[in-house]
């Protein structure tokens, strides 16, 4: 379940299971990800890094925006992108929702398996249930006996809530099937977006070569110098990625807060 913030919302991404905190990037080569897993926190984009992702941007930006480029990867690793790689992989949601579906399940067995049983069973479990230990078994007094056979009903009842939720649970996941699955990546590229576009002054978009059939432009010559230092996987997920922000962009304008925030905690940024 997810929802990101539109124009108009200067709002963190929000997604099932995510959790606000911050971090920083791993050192060239490693990624966050790993490192974090390592240390418990992530070192800064190294300055090799930094240079790699400076090579891969256009000619002509503002070099007053380009020596601030350092402060914000550094910025960003510590903060958004940590929160970011905090959130479930695609991986982890679908191991959670057929745990889910087990936990529906044998809840229904369960209460079923109870509700099978006559009324001598019924007493049976109270009257086990109730008496002390090392009591006979039929010592449970009418009041204990009662308030056991309550006990049970209140169980059957909680079953019945459980039963009921976890579809309530899976029906939500299949209505928002559209959302990309993979939320950490498609946040990163939103990220990637905002950074481009401040320090070209460019239009971020997803360019296509029509011979080869492969992302291309100086978009994506950005976000693939920056992937490895965050996924440490090279380009994977990235072309994916960029794919979904470029639906989800064209469907509900969403964008990236992460250079707005920074320019209020940083007030030196609005004069360049």
């Amino acid at each position: 379940m997810s929802r990101c913030c539109t124009k108009d919302q200067h709002q963190i991404p929000a997604a099932r299971g995510g959790q606000q905190c911050r971090a920083a990037a791993a050192p060239c080569g490693v990624s966050v990800v790993a490192h974090m897993t390592m240390a418990g926190i992530a070192s800064p984009f190294s300055e090799h890094a930094v240079e790699l992702i400076k090579a891969s941007l256009p000619g002509g930006i503002d070099q007053r925006r380009l020596d601030l480029l350092p402060l914000i990867l550094n910025e960003w690793s510590r903060t958004d992108l940590r929160e970011h790689l905090s959130r479930d992989t695609p991986a982890a949601s679908r191991k959670r929702f057929a745990q889910l579906t087990k936990v529906g399940k044998c809840a229904t067995h369960l209460r079923q398996a109870l509700e099978a049983l006559d009324q001598r069973g019924w007493v049976w479990i109270a009257q086990e249930i109730g008496r002390e230990d090392g009591s006979p078994l039929w010592s449970v007094t009418r009041e204990g006996l009662s308030e056991m056979k309550e006990r049970l009903k209140q169980q059957d009842d909680f079953l019945k809530r459980i039963e009921a939720a976890i579809p309530r649970l899976l029906e939500e996941d299949k209505q928002e099937s559209g959302h990309p699955r993979n939320i950490r990546a498609y946040l990163v590229v939103m990220d990637l977006v905002a950074i481009f576009e401040w320090l070209t002054g460019r239009k971020a978009t997803r360019e296509v070569d029509r011979d080869l059939g492969k992302d291309t432009g100086p978009f994506w010559d950005f976000a693939a110098a920056v992937w490895p230092h965050v996924f440490g996987q090279g380009g994977y997920g990235l072309s994916a990625a960029m794919k979904n922000w470029k639906k989800w962009h064209s469907l509900y304008g969403e964008e990236s807060p992460f250079i707005r925030n920074m320019a209020m905690r940083h007030p030196e940024m609005a004069d360049i």
